[in-house]
């Protein structure tokens, strides 16, 4: 094996690849970012929702000429152009329903799709008629529009279809005002008949294409968790590979961040499991949470050996096991793990980092082989007795993100005194748009009544997917930057398509793909998709014109800006407050874990594997918080929020090996209880108080003292080490645990002492991170 000369992690097994392999790596690449390819799907299902509208619309007006002018009632030039728009605004209608059925319509059974998409259309049905009822009445339309989108916020608080309701009743009041002026009440015949058709588009390519089938689900996001458990082996290798510092710590940083997307694709099988194979879902879960942990343990150790200097020849021994496991030859397993326990290592450290590679390889190795193997009849009535509850519970095939933080937050008081104000974050939402509402109507109406429509959508979407100020304080720039970068490169399309129909409805089917998939990246990219749709469409009503789409983007910054106003000065939910909440979930979790797992030395017989996997769900909640937050978090508190994640997914990852290793050991009758050692005793017990220390200093602001526990650990280390229990495997995850904690503390700027030296905090060793 050769070192890396450039600034990319090696690939070992990438020599001499096949064009079939570099396919797979493609298809891993694609599976890995998107789990259980719910955003390729939704985003395929949109567009052919939207072409299959299209067609059928198209079809019926031509067959039964819905709102044409008869031939002879205008000029041909005059009739020709009002059939024509009032064709594309049948097929807007139409469209329009299809794509947001591809997004609002999740249930995961074929009847409750069904009647969430017959229920879309009829809210946006009563919507429009309302608006049209209102729409000669110029203020009272404005109100309207306002009160539409308070009631939409605040009826997602009904799940499972409060989201998708929500989203009929605002799109209806606003093709109400959109067309008030094009249509009349005797036309509401036919556009019921155009949301009708948009209804069976979407049921059509649905039922066609995208079947609901929970196994098939299932089988896609093993899928990518076998994409990113390869993704994270083929990191591990590159970061043993490489000798340049800078590299190697770019490299850590890449397997953290893939650690993360490992362990949220497990916790969404652990729910899809729940719903799809209830009988044997604890036998398959706990399988899984095995070979997850021994892949973490691999990756951790790994980047221990790469950061703490060990020898050359150990780091590769070290990537040549790691490498047998992207192999998947038993036999080059087993022959790589011996080399690498036979090679000399520097120190104790060293030979014990290597150690626990070695057996972590071997450990993943078997537990791999057992995710895929099918359940024995002994293991299946076994599981049909037992329960099994995930740890979340799936938001439209999704993790619920930062929801449960800032549902929590809102509900708890602030430490600052603007930031006090306790209510249910549904409430907060709906105070919040309907005075964002109104200024941007207002302001809106101000600069252009008939286009005013802009500032209402760029304030209602800042609220849609947004649950703090934070979040929709960078929706509301996102939508200012993508409609600006839309204009641009709308008016190129334009230019380039001359206004061709095909090569429009091309253009358009394109930008919607990309900006829905793309969404999840960045909310930015389905703001430019659409503001290119706008201007094929309105080259289409030929009133394309730059001075129309600058006027779009000052409308846009119109609705941005009283969302802005609105969620920094009314009942804020600050991201500081958000991320406190978020921390303390977390903490409190992983404090309940500890006190399990110490327990079990105690003799108390508590499962602890739904333990770790609620600590998992807290952090990924914890980091989805954190993530859009971060580049609105300034100063000290950016650096201390970079701090507290990086500490908070070491100590996450050194708890899940530590209650494994006990929870094995209990299994092999080897725990022993804490009676019998002192020292072990008195290191629990310093430990827990310690972290009684943090989640005060988290949850009041009460400054508090970390004290370490590691002295004690070493004393009762160096017992077990001379009885050969396995228990000293723990008591190592718990020295590099407590040597994290010291450095969370340190990040909260509480005291920070050891035990036996009262050593200051900057002088304390804590460990690797990973």
């Amino acid at each position: 094996m050769r070192e890396a000369d450039d600034g990319n992690l090696i690939h070992y097994y990438s020599q001499g690849r096949t064009a079939r392999a570099w396919v797979c790596d493609a298809v891993d690449r694609l599976a890995g970012a998107d789990p259980g390819l719910n955003q390729l799907r939704m985003a395929l299902q949109a567009v052919l929702g939207v072409v299959a509208a299209l067609g059928l619309t198209y079809l019926f007006v031509r067959l039964t000429g819905a709102m044409q002018l008869p031939v002879g009632s205008e000029p041909a030039a005059v009739l020709t152009a009002a059939n024509y728009a009032m064709l594309l605004v049948s097929m807007l209608v139409a469209g329009i329903v299809a794509m947001m059925s591809a997004f609002t319509v999740q249930d995961p059974t074929a009847r409750g799709q069904v009647l969430s998409s017959l229920l879309l259309p009829v809210l946006m049905l009563i919507g429009l008629v309302l608006g049209l009822l209102v729409g000669p009445y110029h203020v009272l339309s404005l109100a309207y529009l306002v009160l539409a989108m308070a009631v939409a916020v605040y009826i997602r608080r009904f799940p499972p279809r409060g989201f998708g309701a929500g989203m009929g009743v605002f799109f209806g009041a606003f093709l109400g005002f959109f067309l008030s002026a094009e249509l009349a009440l005797h036309d509401i015949g036919w556009i019921a008949a155009d949301l009708g058709i948009g209804a069976l588009a979407s049921l059509l390519v649905r039922f066609a294409f995208f079947r609901p089938d929970p196994e098939r689900t299932l089988a896609r996001m093993f899928r990518s968790a076998g994409a990113r458990s390869r993704r994270l082996l083929t990191l591990s290798v590159g970061v043993l590979a490489e000798a340049d510092e800078r590299r190697i710590r770019a490299g850590e940083e890449h397997i953290r961040r893939q650690l993360v997307r490992l362990n949220e694709t497990t916790l969404m099988i652990d729910a899809q499991l729940a719903e799809t194979r209830p009988r044997t879902a604890a036998v398959e879960a706990h399988r899984l949470f095995d070979a997850e942990l021994a892949l973490s343990d691999c990756a951790r150790f790994a980047v221990a050996l790469a950061t703490e200097g060990s020898p050359s020849a150990v780091r590769r021994r070290a990537a040549d096991a790691v490498s047998a496991l992207l192999d998947g030859d038993p036999a080059g397993v087993s022959r790589a793990v011996a080399a690498l326990r036979e090679v000399e290592c520097d120190g104790h450290r060293a030979t014990v980092q290597a150690s626990r590679l070695a057996a972590c390889v071997e450990h993943y190795a078997a537990a791999r082989d057992r995710v895929g193997r099918p359940l024995g009849k002994k293991e299946i009535a076994e599981a049909a007795g037992g329960d099994f509850t995930p740890a979340v519970l799936l938001v439209n095939n999704w993790l619920p993100g930062s929801v449960p933080v800032s549902a929590e937050a809102s509900t708890t008081r602030g430490r600052g005194r603007l930031d006090r104000a306790t209510m249910a974050s549904h409430v907060r939402t709906t105070v919040q748009i309907t005075i964002a509402g109104t200024l941007a109507v207002v302001a809106g109406n101000a600069v252009s009544g008939p286009r005013l429509y802009w500032a209402v959508l760029a304030t209602f979407f800042a609220f849609v997917m947004a649950t703090n100020s934070g979040e929709q304080l960078r929706r509301a720039l996102f939508r200012i930057g993508g409609t600006a970068i839309g204009i641009v490169v709308g008016d190129l399309f334009v230019h380039l398509t001359g206004g061709d129909v095909w090569s429009s409805l091309a253009i358009i089917l394109v930008a919607l793909f990309l900006g829905i998939y793309l969404i999840r990246l960045n909310y930015m990219f389905m703001v430019i998709a659409i503001t290119v749709v706008i201007s094929q469409l309105y080259e289409q009503l030929a009133e394309f014109s730059w001075q129309l789409l600058v006027l779009r983007l000052a409308e846009t910054a119109i609705g941005a800006g009283a969302v802005i106003l609105t969620v920094l000065f009314i009942v804020p939910l600050h991201p500081q407050r958000v991320l406190t909440t978020g921390v303390l979930r977390w903490f409190t979790a992983l404090r309940s874990l500890l006190e399990s797992a110490f327990g079990r030395l105690d003799g108390q017989r508590e499962p602890l594997r739904p333990l770790v996997r609620d600590v998992d769900a807290a952090y990924a909640a914890l980091v989805a918080s954190a993530t859009p937050l971060r580049p609105v978090t300034f100063g000290r508190n950016s650096t201390q929020l970079t701090e507290i994640l990086v500490v908070s997914s070491a100590a996450r990852q050194h708890a899940r090996s530590l209650a494994a290793v006990i929870e094995k050991a209990d299994a092999d009758g080897e725990v022993l209880p804490l009676a019998d050692n002192r020292q072990l005793r008195a290191a629990a017990e310093q430990l827990q108080t310690a972290t009684e220390a943090i989640e005060r200093r988290i949850a009041t602001g009460e400054h508090g003292r970390y004290v370490r526990s590691s002295a004690l650990v070493a004393l009762a280390l160096d017992d077990l080490r001379l009885r050969q229990s396995p228990l000293a495997q723990a008591l190592d995850d718990l020295t590099l645990l407590d040597g994290a904690l010291a450095r969370l503390a340190t990040a909260l700027q509480m005291d920070v002492d050891d035990h036996d030296t009262g050593q200051p905090a900057d002088e304390v060793h804590v460990g690797n991170e990973l």
